[in-house]
C-alpha cells in the first residue's frame, strides 16, 4: 500500500485548548500540536498499518527515495501535517526562509498554511503587521505597544490561511486547525503577550533573529471556502514551495496517479475510504495520509472534504564539469606584477549576511601583469587567490564582471583548492563550472562572471585576457547573480538570489 498513515506524535504547549482531545478520546494533556505526517528530526512519523505499520517514513525514503518523494525531490521539498489546537492565542512569530535557517539553525525554512476546521465566535489571528521598519518596531517594544501594531483577521470554520516565510503571525484563541507547511521546526517568538510559564518566568524570545528575518511588506491571506457540500476542485494555495488542493466530494472520486512527486492528503470533514487497486484504508475525520509518488490512481470513497499538498521542487542550478584539463602547478611571478586585495568591508553589500564578520577580513586577492591595450597581440595574466572564508554561511566570491568590450573573451585556469565559476547572460539566466587543479574554461565576453571557493583551503585560478576586455562591474551592480553558494557542515548549498 502506498498511501501510508501514522501515528500521531503530540506535544504540549503553554496555550493549548481541549477541542482536538475530546474529538480524539483522548485524556486532556495540554497537548495543543499533534504532528499528523512528519520526516523532520524533531518528530519522525511511524507508519500506524498495513506491511510497512512500524516502519518512519524517513526510513522508508531512505530505502526508496524515488519512489517514495519523486525523481529529484529531496528533504528540502517535504511537507509535514500538524494539528493545532489553541485554547489561547499562539506567541506572534515568525519563521525564516531557506537560506537564514540552514545558515543559523542548520534547519529548512518554514512557509505554512492553516485550514480552521473549529473556531469560536469572534475568533481571529495574526496576518501581518502595520510596521514599516527596523527603527518602528523596535520602538514599539520599548513602549509595549506590539499589539496595536498587528493586523487581525477574523476567521471562521473552512477558511484557509496563508502565511509565507518572514510573516508576523499568530494562530488565535479558541481555534483549531490544521497546517500544510515545508519541512522545518524553526520558529522565532516575536512577541508572548508577557504570558509566564510554570515557574512564572516569561517565555523566552527571540528579537534580533526575528528582526533578521521578517519581512514588513508582507501580509497573509485567507481564502473563505465554506463547505456547501456541492463536489467542487479548488486549488486554495499556490506556494513557491507547494500547492494546496481542496476537493468537496459526495460519492466517489478517483485521484490520478503522480508520478512526478509524493503527495499529502487530510480528511477535515466526513470519512473516506481509499482503494488502491485491492487493498483499502480508512481516511477518517482528522486524519492525514502520505501517498507516494509511485502510487497508482486511488478511489476516494466518502462525503466531506480533503486537503492535498503537492510539494514543488525549490530551484537548482546545474554545475557540469569543465570541458577541457591540463596538468600544470606552476604560478608566474615577475616585477611587473600589480597586486590588489578585497576585504569585506569593500564588498560587503554583496553578501547576504555579514553581522558579526570582521570587515577587514581578507576575502581575496589578484596579482596581474595587464599587458599593452596599445598593441593587439599583447595578453594579460593575473592569479586571483580566494580565502576558504564563509560569510555566515555564505561561501567567499569574487566581485563578477562583464567584459567592457563583449567581443574580448579570457580562459580561466584552476591551480589550487575548489570551486565554482559562476555565468550569467543578459538574460539573467546562471550556470556553473566546478574549478579545479587542471580545469580550463572558455569564457565569452558576453557572459558575466564571478569565481566561488566551495572548499576548506585556499581557491587559486590563473586566468588570461586581451587588456583591451576591460572589466564592468556596474552592469553586475544593476543586474546581480541570480543565485547565491552556501556552505553549512560540508554541504553545498546553491540558493536563488530571490529567495533572500
Amino acid at each position: 500500500m502506498s498511501v501510508l498513515k501514522a501515528e500521531p506524535i503530540y506535544d504540549r504547549t503553554i496555550w493549548a485548548g481541549n477541542r482536538l482531545a475530546k474529538l480524539r478520546g483522548r485524556p486532556d494533556r495540554k497537548e495543543g500540536t499533534s504532528w499528523e505526517i512528519s520526516i523532520h528530526p524533531y518528530a519522525q512519523s511511524v507508519v500506524s498499518e498495513g506491511r510497512f505499520q512500524g516502519r518512519t517514513l524517513a526510513s522508508l525514503v531512505e530505502e526508496n527515495p524515488e519512489g517514495m518523494l519523486g525523481k529529484g525531490f529531496g528533504e528540502e521539498e517535504l511537507l509535514r501535517i500538524a494539528w493545532l489546537d489553541a485554547g489561547e492565542a499562539l506567541s506572534v512569530q515568525v519563521h525564516p526562509g531557506e537560506t537564514y535557517a540552514m545558515c543559523h539553525e542548520k534547519d529548512h525554512g518554514k512557509t505554512e498554511s492553516w485550514y480552521i476546521l473549529e473556531a469560536e465566535e469572534g475568533a481571529e489571528l495574526v496576518a501581518g503587521s502595520r510596521f514599516s521598519s527596523r527603527d518602528e518596531i523596535l520602538e514599539a517594544i520599548e513602549k509595549d505597544t506590539i499589539e496595536a501594531g498587528l493586523i487581525r483577521i477574523p476567521v471562521q470554520a473552512g477558511d484557509f490561511v496563508l502565511v509565507p516565510s518572514g510573516t508576523l503571525h499568530a494562530l488565535g484563541k479558541g481555534i483549531l486547525a490544521v497546517e500544510i507547511g515545508t519541512n522545518s521546526n524553526t520558529t522565532y517568538r516575536f512577541y508572548d503577550y508577557h504570558r509566564r510559564d510554570a515557574e512564572g518566568k516569561e517565555r523566552q524570545l527571540h528579537i534580533e533573529k526575528s528582526l533578521d528575518v521578517v519581512r514588513f511588506d508582507q501580509r497573509g491571506t485567507c481564502v473563505h471556502s465554506p463547505l456547501d457540500h456541492v463536489e467542487k476542485i479548488r486549488r486554495i494555495a499556490d506556494f513557491a514551495e507547494y500547492s494546496v488542493d481542496l476537493y468537496d466530494i459526495e460519492g466517489e472520486y478517483t485521484l490520478k496517479a503522480h508520478p512526478e512527486s509524493f503527495r499529502t492528503v487530510t480528511c477535515v470533514n466526513g470519512d473516506f475510504t481509499v482503494k488502491e487497486n485491492s487493498e483499502t484504508i480508512a481516511l477518517e475525520y482528522l486524519r492525514s495520509a502520505f501517498i507516494s509518488a509511485d502510487s497508482p490512481d486511488l478511489v476516494l470513497k466518502g462525503h466531506g472534504r480533503i486537503l492535498v499538498g503537492t510539494p514543488r521542487k525549490r530551484p537548482r542550478m546545474e554545475i557540469t564539469e569543465p570541458p577541457y584539463t591540463a596538468d600544470f602547478s606552476s604560478v608566474r611571478e615577475d616585477a611587473v606584477l600589480e597586486t590588489g586585495t578585497k576585504r569585506l568591508k569593500d564588498i560587503s553589500g554583496k553578501f547576504y549576511d555579514v553581522s558579526g564578520m570582521d570587515p577587514e577580513t581578507v576575502l581575496y586577492r589578484v596579482t596581474c601583469d595587464n599587458g599593452d591595450p596599445a598593441v593587439p597581440t599583447s595578453l594579460s595574466f593575473g592569479v586571483t587567490e580566494i580565502e576558504p572564508v564563509l560569510v555566515n554561511g555564505e561561501c567567499a566570491f569574487t566581485k563578477g564582471h562583464w567584459h567592457t568590450n563583449e567581443e574580448a573573451e579570457e580562459i580561466y585556469e584552476g591551480d589550487a583548492g575548489e570551486g565554482l565559476l559562476m555565468y550569467m547572460d543578459h538574460q539573467g539566466t546562471c550556470w556553473c563550472e566546478k574549478v579545479f587543479p587542471g580545469s580550463i574554461h572558455h569564457i565569452r565576453g558576453s557572459y558575466a562572471h564571478r569565481l566561488i571557493n566551495t572548499g576548506d583551503t585556499l581557491f587559486r585560478v590563473r586566468c588570461t585576457w586581451p587588456p583591451c576586455a576591460g572589466h564592468n562591474y556596474a552592469a553586475v551592480d544593476a543586474m546581480p547573480f541570480a543565485f547565491r553558494v552556501f556552505k553549512t557542515e560540508g554541504r553545498i548549498r546553491v540558493v536563488p538570489y530571490e529567495q533572500l
